[in-house]
C-alpha cells in the first residue's frame, strides 16, 4: 500500500501541481434511492459493502462498509460538475459536517480503468476508533489532515482543498442523515443512471500499478 501511495502522490505531484479549494462532499444517485434510504433506513444513507472495483489488492475490498462520496470540483470554474453518471439528484453536504476532528484519513486505492483517461483515488474516512478506523489502521496508510498530497486543510487558511489531476472517491464509514444540518438536494444532469460499477483495474498501465 505505501508504494502505491508513492505511485498517486508522484502522479498528482508530478509535471503541473493542480489543487482547488473545495466546500462540499456530494453522492449523486436517483429518486428510488433516496425514498429507500428515507423508508428503509429512517431517513439515513446507509453504509454498504465495498465492492471489487479499483486495484483487486485494496484491503477494503469486500471488507468494510461505507458510502462513496465525491469531492471534485470543475477546475476550469471552481464549481460542482454540471453533468454525473451516477444519477439526477445530488445530496450536498459540507465537508466540516462529516469530516470533522475525531475523523481520520487514509489511502486506500490508485487506479484506472481500460479506455478510461483519467485516474481515479479512493480514501477512506473513518470515525476515530470505530471498528473501520481499526480495521484501516492495520491496513491502510493514514494521511495527515493538513499535510497531504490528495485532500488537505490548509492549516493557515483553513481552506479544504483537493487534488485536480486524479478523481477522488471518499469511502465515508459512518450512516448519514439525509436531513442534516446544512445539507440539501438538487437536480443534475446524468448521462447514465444505469451505470454498473466494480470494473476492474486496467492492468496494463504504468501509471498506477506496482
Amino acid at each position: 500500500m505505501r508504494q502505491l501511495q508513492d505511485k498517486a502522490t508522484s502522479f498528482v505531484l508530478g509535471v503541473r501541481k493542480n489543487f482547488m479549494p473545495c466546500e462540499l462532499f456530494y453522492r449523486d444517485k436517483d429518486d428510488e434511492y433516496y425514498e429507500y434510504c428515507r423508508y428503509r433506513w429512517n431517513g439515513f444513507l446507509p453504509p454498504v459493502l465495498k465492492n471489487e472495483n479499483g486495484d483487486p489488492a485494496s484491503p477494503i475490498n469486500g471488507c468494510i462498509k461505507g458510502i462513496f462520496l465525491e469531492v471534485n470540483v470543475d477546475m476550469k470554474t471552481g464549481q460542482l460538475p454540471m453533468n454525473s453518471p451516477f444519477g439526477y439528484l445530488r445530496f450536498h453536504i459540507p465537508i466540516e459536517s462529516l469530516y470533522g476532528p475525531d475523523f481520520n484519513l487514509y489511502f486506500a486505492d490508485f487506479y484506472c480503468h481500460v479506455g478510461s483517461k483519467s485516474h481515479h483515488l479512493t480514501l477512506v474516512i473513518t470515525r476515530a476508533n470505530s471498528a473501520a478506523d481499526k480495521f484501516c489502521e492495520y491496513h491502510l496508510p493514514k494521511l495527515d489532515r493538513t499535510h497531504n498530497p490528495f485532500l488537505y486543510q490548509d492549516p493557515v487558511t483553513g481552506q479544504m482543498m483537493h487534488t485536480t489531476t486524479a478523481w477522488i472517491e471518499i469511502l465515508y464509514t459512518e450512516r448519514i442523515p439525509i436531513n442534516i444540518y446544512g445539507s440539501w438536494l438538487d437536480r443534475v444532469q446524468c448521462n447514465n443512471s444505469n451505470i454498473k460499477m466494480g470494473k476492474s483495474k486496467n492492468a496494463a498501465c504504468p501509471v498506477c500499478n506496482i
